[in-house]
């Protein structure tokens, strides 16, 4: 078993001389915004559900629904983004720095 499992390989493994740059910063911000918002959207609909379940009555609108997970995703995948692009740049900066020593 142990030696199954040294033997696997990554299909398509992570590209590690991958620079970080502004195009890395863009694709973190889309990507954030978009898992943020879908997550909020879910919570929505999951929210009205325990609420029909108890009460049985519906009141979901999808227009304010899906404002509001739109702004949660934006101003939280932004930040979200921005985070996760410096906290690569830091430590590519390290690397680098480790490699000239």
């Amino acid at each position: 078993m142990l030696q199954k499992e040294r033997s696997m390989k990554l299909i398509n493994p992570l590209k590690n001389n991958q620079d970080v740059n502004v195009n890395t910063l863009a694709v973190l911000i889309v990507r954030c915004i978009v898992c943020i918002f879908f997550m909020a959207m879910m919570g929505c609909l999951l929210g009205r559900l325990i609420v029909l379940f108890q009460t049985n009555v519906l009141f979901f609108d999808w227009e304010k629904d899906a404002f509001y997970s739109l702004k949660v995703g934006v101003s939280a995948g932004a930040l979200a983004g921005i985070g996760i692009w410096i906290k690569a740049k830091l430590q590519e900066r390290k690397n680098k720095k480790e490699a000239d020593k």
